[in-house]
C-alpha cells in the first residue's frame, strides 16, 4: 500500500484511517505507533487514541512486552471489520478510476474523429501508462501507438507497457501521423523539442 502523503489527491477519512491501521497491525503486530503515524500522516497522539478506541471496540488487543515495547493483535473481529473496509474501499478507487478512464476514453475518440490513427507517445511514465492501458482494455479504440519517445537514455531501447521506447532523434524513421505528449510537468518543454525538430504543430497533440 503507498505512503498516504504521497498521494495529494486524497484525505485520509476516519473510515480510510481505521483500514490503513487495521491492516498494517493485521500485516505485523509489531508496528509502532510512530509508523503508523508516518504512514497515515497523522500525529502519534492521535494514533494512540484510533487504537484506544478500536480495543474497546474489541477490533485489537494489545500484548505488553515490556513497559515501551507494545504488541498489538487484531482479533477476529478486527480481521473481519477490515475485510469490510476494504470492500468499500476497493469499490471507491474503482468509481475513481472508472471516471478517469472514461475522460481519457472520450480524450481519445477525439484524437481519432480528427483523423489521428497511427501515433507516438512523447514521455514514458504514468500518463502514457494509463493511456495505453485504456487502448488495451477498449477494443473499440482504433488508435494504434506504435512506440514511445523518452528523453531518458537509460529507458531508450527498453520496453513500456509493451511498446518500444525510442529517442527524439528516431522520430524521423517512424511512420505516424502525431504525437501525443503524455506527461504533465515537462510538456511545454517537450513541444519546444518537436519544434525545434521541425514537426509539423499539427501533429502535435497536447493531453494537458
Amino acid at each position: 500500500m503507498n505512503d498516504l502523503n504521497e498521494n495529494q489527491f486524497f484525505k485520509p477519512t476516519v473510515l480510510y484511517k481505521e483500514y490503513m491501521i487495521l491492516d498494517m497491525i493485521e500485516k505485523n503486530a509489531n508496528t509502532t505507533q510512530r509508523e503508523i503515524s508516518k504512514a497515515i500522516g497523522i500525529a502519534v497522539s492521535m494514533v494512540n487514541d484510533y487504537l484506544d478506541k478500536y480495543e474497546k471496540n474489541g477490533l485489537i488487543k494489545r500484548n505488553y512486552l515490556s513497559t515501551k515495547n507494545v504488541e498489538y493483535i487484531i482479533t477476529e473481529k478486527g480481521i473481519e471489520r477490515r475485510k469490510v473496509l476494504n470492500i468499500g474501499y476497493l469499490k471507491a478507487t474503482h468509481i475513481l478510476y472508472r471516471s478517469a478512464k472514461d475522460n481519457i476514453l472520450n480524450f481519445l475518440n477525439q484524437i481519432i474523429e480528427k483523423g489521428f490513427k497511427k501515433i507516438l507517445l512523447y514521455g514514458a511514465g504514468e500518463v502514457a501508462e494509463i493511456i495505453l492501458q485504456v487502448i488495451n482494455d477498449n477494443n473499440v479504440v482504433s488508435l494504434d501507438v506504435i512506440a514511445v519517445v523518452d528523453d531518458d537514455e537509460m529507458k531508450q531501447n527498453s520496453i513500456f507497457s509493451g511498446k518500444r521506447i525510442i529517442s527524439l532523434d528516431e522520430i524521423k524513421n517512424m511512420n505516424y501521423d502525431g504525437i501525443l505528449i503524455s506527461a504533465y510537468t515537462q510538456a511545454k518543454i517537450m513541444y519546444d523539442k518537436l519544434m525545434k525538430k521541425n514537426i509539423d504543430k499539427n501533429k502535435i497533440i497536447t493531453f494537458f
